[in-house]
């Protein structure tokens, strides 16, 4: 006959059934649980080890190592021809872990993480309609991907197992900057860039070494959710500057006083408003930047997808006094799960910055650097962009179609030159909150434009994506999204 103790250590077993523990563990386990809910007291006895693995159909040698195990941590006491006690100490866990008198969750944020937990986390696109920054990921030569990181591995084999250079595989920053030089104007050599996990992390590195606190930072008014955190992490100041059909209005920059320690700007594709800094602008702010010696972020994160026209040369490229600098990312061009991205810097900033990065996490997998660098050197990286320009394009237009049909009555839409995401402007001052909230129900995420300003003066509207759509399902999206404004223009 089993004893109580017995019948429910095999309760426990039973619930430790799905976890692919061995029986050991799963012992263990089960009479450290008896312990917390207080069901063994201190010097109970334990059924002997051949009798409890009788009762469980285990070997002896099974049961025999849980004591032994539980022992050593010192929630048993084994007492040679007496046997298997419950110690004081292992009986004290009930009442250790439950005892309403002792004090909870007690401690406490630095006065610098609450300030991080205030600014916000960077949240990464959902894969839902018209989720922003969000590439085709089905589009992705997934084949040809898996056929260079076979030979890749082949050829690598175990030293592809362990650390690497901080700065990055110098193949990886080789192909880089031939890439840059060759397509953005990037005037750089490998020993400029270093490869990183994403863009948000050259953002922190950049904000972290280059910032005291109480800097101000000029950003764009909208702005990117992520160089806000960044600014505001490292106890500087984000200044918002007002944004046109032009990009970032520079000539409000250079009035500034007292002159901001830097200025952050996404020239290609104006994060949210999509709009294009003319190049007027873009040498006036290289000409702010070399006269106040004062750095410019220059986040290129989606220039490659240009639909009207070829992308537009970089600042990076008409600076000559080493003020810029240039982020970009692969998980926009590539796909969001190879977690790679690069900044170049001016040669005597490398060794600060890469100094940091080993701070926050050592190097990028060396396995995904070396597949990228063998993808770009056998030219398949440049014919995947002009594949997905064409396919985004084509995608842009219908959107363009389906919006100015179906949500015209209801808002304004700026039409993007490039990029992954529109501007649409709510008509009438509507609220974007019930919008967002009926949207949500029906299936369809929305960012709120108002949330990307920094002042009070707002405008409403929404960030749509459309390069993750198909036409099928672009045009099935934006109905939707009508039908959602229509109910709520009705009430």
């Amino acid at each position: 006959m089993q004893s109580q103790f017995t019948g429910t250590l095999l309760a426990l077993l039973e619930e430790q059934a799905s976890y692919d523990l061995p029986i050991g563990v799963r012992i263990q386990n089960a009479i450290r649980r008896q312990l917390r809910n207080g069901s063994l007291k201190a010097f109970e006895r334990l059924p002997s080890t051949r009798l409890l693995a009788s009762e469980l159909s285990v070997a002896r040698e099974t049961v025999e190592l849980a004591y032994q195990h539980l022992e050593a941590e010192g929630y048993l006491i084994r007492r040679h021809g007496s046997g298997t006690f419950v110690s004081e100490t292992g009986a004290q866990l009930a009442t250790f872990q439950t005892n309403p008198g002792r004090k909870t969750g007690g401690l406490n944020l630095s006065e610098r993480g609450r300030k991080i937990q205030r600014s916000g986390k960077v949240q990464d696109p959902v894969q839902l309609p018209f989720a922003a920054a969000f590439p085709d990921v089905r589009s992705f030569p997934i084949d040809l991907w898996k056929q260079t990181l076979s030979r890749v591995s082949r050829r690598l084999g175990t030293n592809a197992l362990g650390y690497c250079d901080s700065q990055g595989l110098e193949q990886l920053r080789e192909e880089i900057a031939r890439y840059l030089g060759a397509y953005r104007g990037v005037k750089c050599g490998a020993e400029n860039v270093i490869v990183l996990t994403s863009s948000q992390e050259a953002l922190l590195l950049i904000t972290t070494m280059m910032l005291d606190p109480g800097d101000t930072v000029a950003v764009e008014d909208p702005c990117y959710l992520g160089i806000r955190s960044a600014v505001t992490v490292s106890g500087a100041v984000p200044l918002p500057i007002d944004v046109d059909d032009n990009g970032m209005v520079v000539e409000n920059l250079i009035r500034r006083k007292p002159v901001p320690r830097g200025v952050y700007v996404t020239p290609s594709h104006q994060y949210p408003t999509t709009a294009t800094l003319n190049l007027e602008r873009r040498m006036a702010l290289v000409d702010w930047a070399k006269a106040n010696s004062r750095f410019i972020i220059e986040d290129d994160y989606d220039s490659e997808y240009r639909y009207d026209g070829a992308p537009i040369s970089c600042i990076q490229g008409l600076d000559t006094s080493g003020n810029v600098l240039y982020v970009g990312t692969f998980t926009k061009t590539l796909f969001p799960g190879v977690r790679l991205a690069y900044l170049v810097a001016p040669t005597h900033l490398v060794p600060a910055l890469v100094g940091m990065r080993t701070l926050v996490d050592g190097h990028s997998a060396i396995l995904n650097q070396a597949t990228l660098a063998e993808f770009m050197a056998t030219g398949e990286f440049t014919a995947h962009i002009r594949r997905m320009r064409q396919l985004f394009k084509a995608r842009r237009d219908s959107f363009v179609e389906a919006a100015e049909r179906y949500l015209a009555p209801y808002g304004k839409l700026r039409i993007p030159a490039g990029g992954f995401q529109a501007t649409w402007y709510l008509h009438d001052g509507r609220a974007e909150d019930e919008v967002m909230r009926k949207a949500e129900q029906s299936g369809i995420v929305l960012l709120s434009l108002s949330s990307l300003f920094i002042r009070k003066r707002r405008t409403p509207g929404f960030v749509l994506g459309f390069a993750g759509l198909t036409s099928e399902e672009c045009e099935i999206a934006v109905k939707r999204f009508a039908r959602v404004l229509k109910g709520i223009a009705a009430h």
